[in-house]
């Protein structure tokens, strides 16, 4: 995959306007996340920063300097806790267990959990990129089909539609075998039924979603070793507290008073020195992360939801039932029959066609998914009847370069319009008739270039 790439883009992705392939769940995950994320991790550097970080009450007879040094090394070198009615512990063994060492570590450790959230967004950009279809320029065409006020504006933008998801699961009907093992090893990991169907992008949408499950709930694990203690239960210790109507003492977690001790050498002398130190940057630690907790775990409950949402939407007579209904909105039951919608559906949208609908209707509009479904339909209707390259679907859909090429598919030996042989443009925009040049490309799409990647 393209990493430098992919990198580049991630300002933008984060912070950048609403053009997205995903659903709403996983925007919680990669953009939100992360920047609730970077927010605290720029407040919690600033303040680490400022001359206040810690302040350790010395003994009278230290001068300025020493005291600044007092509060250096205690920052640098690690406190331990100690609770204000116990005694200073004087088992080394047992200070070890006490001690708080995260708090100078903050900012890498929120940054960190940042890059994690990310990372299941990087590999589905850079490896369904890889599958010769833009989910994000599709998302991109059908908001300007919402917008365009020409009729022409949108025939085109809809052709275009059109035609780079029929070349997509024609594409991926011959390109499959190259993959077939790891296809087949994922579908079986995720339990994905029918292996002859095109699940490329289907397989990589469940593999995105249990990431983030994963992200959400191991994050909270990975925090017990950074923070110590069982931070996993942190939450709901406190939320136990809140019912049972105890007072919120300090935190274990999150300490604001600690020890410190530090050895001073003077010629042959070394002088170990003990003192109180306060940690003002917990009080801000305590909050942030305790409204990470809570946020990990709300993350977990709408990850799971999520991936079971889209694993019945994506499976079964949901699937079906889901394109049907769009088709008869236009078209009556007999012609339904004569063409079976189950074939249309099965055969040549399969898995990943459904899934780049229903992420069209998602991130745009369900109207434009619904008209699209039915110039596909058309376009599938004049190839499987051996309607003749060049012929005009009743919605004004362009036709492809005339030439025609053998096509496998439901009937088997049929004639298909070949979608390989444009250059520079996409199918009535910008392409030529007789030589000539008709239009002005709207929207650029190399196909041999994108295709040949996989």
């Amino acid at each position: 995959m393209d990493l430098f790439a992919t990198v580049s883009r991630l300002p933008f992705s984060v912070l950048g306007p609403h053009r997205s392939d995903t659903s709403t769940v996983d925007r919680l995950n990669y953009k939100y996340t992360v920047i609730i994320l970077v927010i605290f991790s720029i407040i919690v550097s600033n303040k680490q920063f400022s001359s206040d970080h810690i302040a350790c009450w010395v003994p009278g007879h230290f001068t300025r300097s020493y005291e600044v040094y007092s509060n250096n090394i205690c920052w640098v070198s690690n406190t331990y806790y100690v609770a204000t009615a116990e005694t200073l512990p004087l088992d080394e063994n047992k200070k070890k267990t006490r001690v708080v060492k995260y708090y100078q570590w903050t900012p890498f450790i929120l940054l960190f959990q940042a890059v994690l959230f990310y990372l299941p967004r990087m590999l589905w950009r850079s490896l369904s990129a890889k599958s010769g279809i833009n989910i994000v320029n599709l998302v991109d065409a059908a908001l300007n089909y919402q917008t365009a006020d020409r009729f022409e504006d949108r025939n085109k933008i809809i052709t275009y539609l059109t035609r780079s998801i029929d070349q997509y699961v024609y594409m991926r009907k011959r390109k499959r075998k190259r993959f077939d093992f790891i296809r087949r090893f994922l579908a079986f990991i995720l339990c994905v039924p029918g292996r002859r169907m095109g699940s490329y992008l289907l397989i990589l949408f469940f593999v995105t979603k249990i990431l983030f499950i994963v992200n959400s709930v191991g994050q909270l694990f990975l925090l017990n070793i950074f923070l110590g203690h069982n931070f996993a239960s942190y939450g709901v210790d406190l939320i136990k507290k809140i019912l049972n109507g105890e007072e919120l003492a300090e935190s274990i977690y999150f300490p604001r008073v600690t020890i410190c001790e530090f050895a001073v050498r003077n010629i042959q002398n070394v002088h170990v020195h003990t003192v109180q130190c306060v940690l003002p940057i917990n009080l801000f630690n305590e909050k942030a992360f305790l409204f990470i907790w809570f946020w990990l775990a709300f993350l977990t409950i709408c990850n799971t939801y999520d991936l079971l949402a889209w694993f019945v939407r994506s499976f079964g007579r949901v699937r079906y039932a889901y394109i049907k209904k769009r088709l008869e909105l236009m078209q009556s039951d007999a012609h339904l029959r004569r063409m079976p919608a189950k074939e249309f559906i099965h055969r040549y949208l399969q898995h990943d066609g459904v899934l780049i609908l229903r992420l069209l209707a998602y991130n745009s509009s369900d109207l434009v998914v619904t008209e699209l479904i039915q110039q596909l339909w058309q376009f599938y209707k004049r190839v499987g009847s051996g309607g003749g390259p060049g012929s005009t679907t009743g919605s004004g859909v362009s036709s492809a370069v005339n030439q025609p090429s053998s096509r496998g598919g439901p009937g088997g030996g049929r004639q298909r319009t070949n979608l390989l042989d444009t250059q520079t443009s996409f199918f009535g925009i910008g392409s030529t008739a007789g030589g000539q040049s008709t239009d002005t490309p709207m929207y650029y799409f190399s196909s041999h270039d994108d295709h040949d990647q996989l």
